[in-house]
């Protein structure tokens, strides 16, 4: 005798030759892709391509390797690094994020990231759920990950290593180890995508040493220490698998070294320690202190394993408001782990606990994510844009981006060497390609030394003019409101070639030895005046 599946719904009517007709519905993992798959785009892709200049600097480096059938070896997009040798780290993911804005503009690279958001926070309710954790704690904790990495939602390659971070959660946390070739063909991926695949290495070794711990108090460490060796291979083929790039052992190098730079790090915003007087903190916060409550109310300490993971992941978001992401994917799921037997004598939330459990996996599980995502990738290839409404943005933001500006002084073909807001000088290398920046996003490739002098001009800090001199600045193209407008205007030889209530581009004549007396009021009439470009 067949028991029936207790997901597919089956009504006494309507009877069609005396069999029951089902009730179509989505699963859970369909409601919470279709859920971010349409919200996202829909409603923050102007924060997806407009946050900063980083998307249109990946964009750039895409099209160049696109265009060239090969990776980057040599800088060609600055002034201050012309011809040194360069390493593309995160060369598959621009490629990918190029590709999309060919075939569908920036629509479809905004739908792209979102739709692989979407996939991350539905593949992590899935991982909670194939470890046994009951479905609507899976999907409140999919939700509170989601919020969490909210504030980062930026169309850049970072998403891949949110999507890797929970496929490897999901081969650690398996009951036999998978086969080593799985953690080789995900780091030989991920170290291509993003350099987060350093984050990975430590996720395994975290489990390594968390198996070692339980090995010393279990009462059966002979298990402990078998899982041990199989995270150690794991380890180890993991690592190898990283250097099949085409860049080698330079690329793990490379990464490593970046968080050596203590000056770029101490000045870039996202690396910050998080401000909790902004709503983002405070999210964290709240999350925080719901894992401090439910670890302390629980009789048990979590595996040894999760409580490194859970630790390490709180330290490094404490540390830098970036890494709450992190936090949100990698140690929140595991804390739900731990905590969901005291969840399930609740006595709250019971009928909707059943609910889920009997209704999560759905009638045709699949089928509307699938849906959803074909009709997105249809609206990206009409630029976003139906009946007349823009629905997904197909532009970078004229009122972030110096766009009017910029697009006057294409139009002119200046040339010389150019001082450029830190913000916009990845986006100047994809709408200004014919000019090389003085900086842009990338500071892993700058170094610490340019970045300074950057910030030492930018902060009218002693000796500003120096570098302005050092590297024959001919043009500044920044923001009008910056004391650094306000103080060019008042040098000798600087005039305002043309400006916007975004942007100024001022012009240096080294030969002049006067000072333009109506560039402050112009300046100034400049700050009032709207961006057109549409």
């Amino acid at each position: 005798m067949s028991v029936p599946d207790p997901s597919v719904s089956v009504t006494a009517s309507p009877m069609r030759g005396g069999i029951a007709t089902r009730s179509a519905r989505p699963s859970l993992y369909d409601i919470i892709f279709i859920f971010w798959a349409i919200a996202i785009p829909l409603g923050f892709s102007n924060r997806l391509l407009s946050s900063d200049g980083d998307l249109a600097r990946h964009l750039r480096l895409g099209e160049v390797m696109l265009d060239q059938h090969a990776v980057l070896r040599r800088e060609f997009f600055s002034h201050t690094a012309a011809g040194r040798p360069f390493l593309a780290f995160e060369w598959l993911s621009e490629v990918v994020y190029a590709a999309a804005e060919r075939i569908g503009g920036l629509a479809l690279v905004a739908i792209v990231a979102s739709l692989l958001l979407a996939l991350t926070f539905t593949l992590l309710a899935r991982f909670l759920i194939r470890r046994g954790a009951d479905p609507l704690l899976a999907y409140l904790v999919s939700m509170a990950a989601a919020v969490l990495t909210g504030s980062h939602w930026l169309a850049r390659p970072h998403l891949f290593t949110l999507l890797a971070v929970v496929i490897l959660l999901d081969l650690l946390e398996r009951t036999e180890p998978p086969p080593v070739w799985l953690f080789a063909v995900l780091f030989a991926v991920w170290a291509n995508f993003h350099g987060g695949f350093v984050y990975g290495l430590i996720l395994i070794g975290a489990y390594l040493v968390g198996d070692l711990l339980e090995a010393r108090s279990a009462d059966d460490p002979a298990l402990w220490k078998r899982r041990a060796r199989a995270r150690g291979t794991a380890f180890g083929v993991a690592l190898l698998a990283t250097l099949v790039n085409p860049y080698g052992i330079k690329l793990l190098m490379h990464v490593s070294g970046f968080f050596g730079n203590d000056a770029i790090i101490r000045q870039t915003n996202e690396f910050q320690s998080p401000d909790f007087h902004t709503i983002n903190a405070k999210i964290f916060l709240v999350a925080l202190l719901g894992v401090m409550a439910g670890l302390t109310l629980v009789q048990r300490r979590p595996r040894w394993h999760w409580l490194l993971i859970i630790l390490g992941n709180t330290a490094m978001a404490l540390v830098s408001q970036r890494n709450i992401e992190l936090f949100g994917i990698a140690a929140l799921p595991l804390v739900a782990l731990h905590l969901d037997p005291d969840w399930r004598r609740l006595p709250v939330f019971g009928r909707a606990r059943g609910v889920f459990q009997r209704e999560y996996r759905g009638s045709y599980p699949g089928a509307g994510a699938s849906i959803i995502a074909v009709l997105l990738l249809c609206l990206a290839l009409v630029n976003g844009r139906v009946a007349g409404v823009q629905l997904v943005e197909d532009r970078f933001d004229p009122t972030t981006f110096p766009t009017d500006v910029t697009a006057r002084a294409r139009k002119a073909a200046l040339s010389g060497p150019l001082f450029n807001e830190f913000i916009w000088g990845g986006w100047l290398l994809h709408e200004w390609p014919e000019q090389r920046v003085f900086i842009d996003g990338g500071t892993d490739f700058y170094g610490e030394a340019l970045f300074k002098e950057y910030v030492q001009v930018w902060n009218l800090d002693p000796g500003w003019r120096d570098v302005l001199s050092k590297w024959k600045i001919r043009w500044a193209l920044i923001g009008p409101r910056s004391r650094l407008a306000t103080q060019l205007v008042r040098e000798p030889g600087w005039t305002i070639w043309d400006c916007d209530s975004v942007a100024v581009m001022l012009n240096r004549d080294p030969s002049a030895d006067s000072v333009d007396g109506s560039a402050l009021e112009r300046l100034k009439r400049c700050v009032g005046q709207p961006s057109t470009k549409q």
